[in-house]
């Protein structure tokens, strides 16, 4: 990347210097024509097997015949930087360009025109403005191939007014040079001047090529769209394969499927572009195993499938024995390099719950991008390994990359699940010096995790300096006024989010009930729990009427409890028993604690929770027989209760500890300390019962 910073050398070394007063144009003539005699016939040799090399994918056998060529005229050089850029090197190349100036080799118009291609793929602007300035020193600023190179380096650099510019002043543009222009114009999304464009280049008799409908219809409207599909059909037929390709893509976008698979049917030949917008097609259609039988109709037609098909497939892929026959495909086919389909295998395997697999696919990836790190840190996050989701936040910013929203949302949220504030306060750091903490995703992260970490308020704080919000951000805050008892503050936020024109969801009403219940508003929660099925038209789901039922028996109302119940319009589930059997052993009511527990038992005979509820119930009423029997049910069905756990940030490592656990390597020195506590405490008079190992 260094070599990219290259300085152009001087003018004098660059140019061919003038010829000596005395020397005659002839005497000039017949010395170049002399100097080609002269050139070897190895160098030609050279540079035709160093192209075929290039153009063949042998990008290493390629550089290393370079380098042991003995003489490197300009043609080696051109070949060797567009075969970097052809093989996804452009930053190679644009180095090898400022090595070429700095071998004392003249560029010609082809070496610019490589150039100018490798600093646009690399988006080097600075040395392809050295580039444009040795090009316009040399003559060749009015050649038509160098003025599209340089509209196509200032787009892809971000510099549209210096591509327009660059547009004005070729002299006689031809339609790539429009092409390019129009192609710029859509990207950067200024549509109607590329239409404008489109007009002029017709008005002076110019005819649209494929490339430059292509480009067209990749941005333009539904009309206009039918109008340049028209005009297909009249000038051009329907047989170039990628403006029929970006037709399909069209009407798919539309969500005309009728149309888009009547282009398709209606071509001759179908290339790989054209098997992908129809797979494109099924996948915006929801239509994933459509998607996956155009792949495999696509593989019997005896066409190869290249990377994008190989990325569509994998991401329409629900079933995991499917997902590694593709991916052993793509092995066979020498594509695991491409990172598109590296990403697409992340997220699949991701999707699958396989964190081994996609961590085995991570660790192959030679070079992965932003959306690499993104798809892994969201899949562990998603699956559960919540540490590990952390540990990749952090070691993707320590690899240099800038975390996205998404990387960061997924990061905070792993903190939120693992209470790790300190942690969560450093990723919010970094995501304020980015500027990303006012973003909707990472602001709703930061507003769970803090109220998760006991912190809400700075959960508000978080909220309040978001530029947006929506349903989530006040979800995320009420919900954690709601778990923090703060039950009048839940109910402000939602009031709040009604006025600012903000419709509740179920999450919203969940939050509220929540709220209501830890602060025992019973009335309150009737209320809120009748507005969202009368006013709201939202159909309460069991976690609804576990909170309710929950709020009644807590309250010792056990029959409107039993009530709702029955009244509600599906099965009751094994959370709905539970919670009416916690709420039984509350209030030591031991014969609904006897029907709850019944049922829990029939819907989950494994849950250790019933039987350690029902055995406490039955041992408050002094049933010693009832509460053995229900124990020794427990060791028959081999029923075991989870052992709590808790653990403790020390230093960014997350500390774990279970009920007597030995475990930790410094487990000797902890339960040396611990005693010493209990020891202080026993002298303190407190009333200590701790058993110490």
């Amino acid at each position: 990347m260094v070599a990219l910073h290259a300085k152009l050398p001087p003018t004098p070394r660059l140019l061919p210097p003038a010829p000596p007063s005395h020397a005659t144009p002839t005497t000039a003539a017949s010395a170049a024509v002399n100097a080609r005699i002269a050139e070897l016939p190895d160098v030609i040799l050279d540079c035709k097997r160093l192209d075929a090399l290039m153009k063949s994918g042998r990008l290493a056998d390629a550089l290393d015949l370079f380098d042991r060529m003995p003489r490197k005229n300009v043609v080696a050089w051109t070949s060797a930087i567009s075969g970097c850029t052809r093989n996804g090197r452009p930053e190679d190349a644009a180095a090898m360009f400022a090595g070429m100036l700095e071998s004392g080799v003249t560029p010609n118009d082809f070496a610019c025109n490589a150039a100018l291609a490798a600093c646009a793929a690399a988006g080097a602007l600075g040395l392809g403005e050295q580039v444009h300035s040795l090009a316009v020193r040399a003559g060749f600023a009015g050649d038509a191939w160098i003025g599209t190179c340089l509209i196509e380096l200032y787009a892809r650099c971000g510099s549209l007014r210096a591509a327009e510019e660059v547009f004005r002043r070729m002299e006689s543009p031809d339609v790539v040079g429009y092409t390019s222009l129009v192609s710029a114009l859509c990207r950067d999304g200024e549509f109607a001047q590329a239409v404008e464009v489109l007009c002029q280049m017709m008005r002076q008799g110019l005819q649209p090529n494929e490339h430059t409908v292509t480009s067209i219809l990749a941005a333009c409207p539904r009309g206009l769209g039918e109008q340049i599909h028209g005009y297909m059909v009249k000038a051009m037929g329907l047989q170039s394969v990628y403006a029929s390709s970006a037709l399909i893509d069209l009407y798919s976008r539309n969500g005309d499927s009728d149309m888009a698979k009547l282009v398709f049917q209606k071509l001759d030949s179908k290339n790989v572009v054209s098997w992908c917008s129809m797979m494109q097609l099924c996948v915006r259609d929801g239509r994933l195993e459509d998607a996956l039988r155009v792949f495999s109709e696509m593989i019997s037609e005896g066409v190869e499938p290249n990377e994008f098909a190989f990325s569509i497939a994998l991401g329409a892929c629900g079933s995991v024995g499917l997902g590694r026959q593709i991916h052993c495909s793509a092995i066979k086919r020498g594509l695991m390099t491409d990172i598109r389909v590296s990403n697409a295998l992340l997220s699949m395997y991701g999707r699958s719950g396989l964190a081994d697999e996609l961590e085995a696919v991570l660790d192959k990836i030679d070079n992965p991008d932003l959306v690499s790190w993104t798809a892994a840190i969201s899949a562990n996050f998603q699956n559960g390994f919540a540490e590990k989701a952390v540990a990749l936040l952090s070691n993707m910013h320590s690899q240099g990359f800038t975390p996205n929203d998404y990387a960061f949302s997924s990061g905070l949220s792993s903190c939120a699940d693992l209470a790790l504030l300190d942690q969560g306060r450093q990723f919010h750091c970094l995501a304020l010096k980015l500027g990303c903490d006012s973003k909707i995703c990472t602001g709703n992260a930061l507003v769970n995790m803090y109220s998760k970490c006991g912190q809400i308020e700075s959960a508000r704080l978080a909220f309040d300096v978001m530029n947006l919000h929506d349903v989530t951000s006040w979800n995320s805050l009420i919900h954690g006024f709601a778990q923090h008892g703060d039950a009048n503050m839940a109910l402000e936020v939602f009031s709040e989010m009604c006025s600012s024109g903000f419709k509740p969801d179920d999450s919203t009403f969940l939050g509220v009930l929540v709220g209501c219940n830890h602060a025992g508003l019973v009335k309150e929660g009737e209320i809120f729990f009748r507005l969202m099925i009368d006013q709201y038209g939202i159909m309460p789901t069991p976690s609804h009427y576990a909170c309710m039922i929950d709020m009644l028996g807590r309250n010792g109302r056990f029959d409107e409890a039993l009530g709702m119940i029955e009244k509600m319009p599906f099965e009751p589930d094994a959370l709905i028993w539970k919670t009416l059997l916690a709420s039984c052993k509350l209030y030591r009511n031991l014969d609904m604690g006897k029907l709850a527990a019944d049922k829990l038992m029939e819907l989950s005979e494994r849950d250790s929770a019933s039987y350690v509820l029902m055995s406490n119930i039955y041992a408050m009423h002094g049933e010693w027989q009832d509460a053995g029997k229900l124990r020794q049910r427990m060791d028959e069905v081999g029923v075991k209760k989870e052992a709590g756990e808790s653990w403790i940030e020390v230093k960014n490592e997350v500390h774990a500890f279970v009920a007597r656990d030995t475990s930790h390597p410094d487990s000797a020195s902890i339960y040396q300390m611990l005693a010493e506590l209990v020891d202080v405490m026993q002298d303190t008079d407190l009333d200590v019962h701790v058993q110490v190992l």
